[in-house]
């Protein structure tokens, strides 16, 4: 359907093109470390404390080094590639092996000294608290 405008010109209808967009990106293959980082993270806020978790799979919690500083989380360590024996060879590969670090920023700052992880079943879980100082705080009104 071609609608026109006042001018009697075409009329541009931003969202067909946005859809048109979308389309093209389905057919343009993923660029590695574009739009997903690893490891995937999810984070979830509340008042006075956090909880990020991330899936790791057969890493070595002993071998973890987390970071934090102020409003920032940093997470490092390495996957030990899978061993290919002699006269093997790879059919398929699509877990990550090597080192990675990954950094998040947090909605708030965080107290370092409070901050705890557990490793359980390859999901590692931090739970980071906010200080006491900067949480916010109630304001009573008061009339006059």
């Amino acid at each position: 359907m071609n609608r026109l405008n006042l001018f009697g010109t075409r009329f541009m209808d931003p969202w067909r093109q946005l859809s048109g967009l979308q389309q093209l990106g389905r057919l343009l293959p993923a660029t590695p470390g574009a739009a997903h980082q690893h490891p995937a993270v999810n984070l979830f806020a509340g008042n006075e404390e956090l909880l990020l978790t991330m899936e790791l799979p057969g890493i070595d919690p002993e071998k973890l080094d987390i970071t934090v500083v102020g409003d920032t989380l940093t997470l490092r360590g390495e996957r030990a590639a899978d061993e290919v024996k002699s006269g093997e060879s790879y059919h398929r590969r699509e877990r990550p092996a090597g080192t990675f670090a990954r950094t998040v920023h947090l909605p708030f700052e965080v107290d370092a000294t409070k901050t705890e992880a557990t490793y359980d079943m390859g999901v590692l879980q931090v739970k980071l608290t906010r200080p006491e100082s900067s949480r916010p705080k109630k304001v009573a009104v008061k009339s006059v």
